[in-house]
């Protein structure tokens, strides 16, 4: 989110902007508290399947899952809900960017969050990854090729 709001607060200092599964465009889902409350009192089974969720059922490089269990165990979660950006602050976003959402993501709602920066962004390109879930991975060559253009 701090890129977005920097994105938001100087928008012309900004040429191009990439969003991986932002928070605070589309709504979170109040599901996955109590999915990743339940997971984390099953012990290291229980975080494992709590990241294969997280990650949309597919398997992913093992040097990923070992990264999300580090920021697990080390990062202090937000328990309050994100603040969503406001219509107004999004349109302020007039630089040429891409969107990528994954259908499968446990934590936002992909589909409203792409349908609303689709709304109020005219420059976005939106991508609605359908078999990816909030972990996103090998989008390297269609990032870069964005950012070229």
């Amino acid at each position: 989110m701090p890129y977005t709001k920097r994105a938001i607060a100087h928008p012309r200092m900004v040429d191009k902007l990439v969003l991986l599964c932002p928070a605070g465009v589309g709504t979170q889902k109040t599901s996955f508290a109590f999915m990743a409350l339940f997971n984390l009192l099953l012990g290291e089974k229980g975080m494992d399947r709590l990241y294969r969720k997280v990650n949309g059922g597919k398997p992913i490089p093992q040097v990923m899952i070992k990264y999300q269990k580090l920021i697990g165990k080390k990062f202090n979660f937000r328990r309050a809900h994100v603040p969503l950006f406001s219509d107004a602050e999004l349109t302020q976003l007039t630089m040429p960017s891409a969107l990528f959402v994954g259908l499968k993501d446990v934590m936002f709602h992909s589909l409203k969050t792409a349908q609303r920066y689709r709304s109020l962004v005219p420059n976005a390109k939106v991508n609605v990854l359908q078999e990816a879930g909030h972990t996103l991975i090998d989008l390297m060559d269609d990032i870069l090729s964005f950012l070229q253009k």
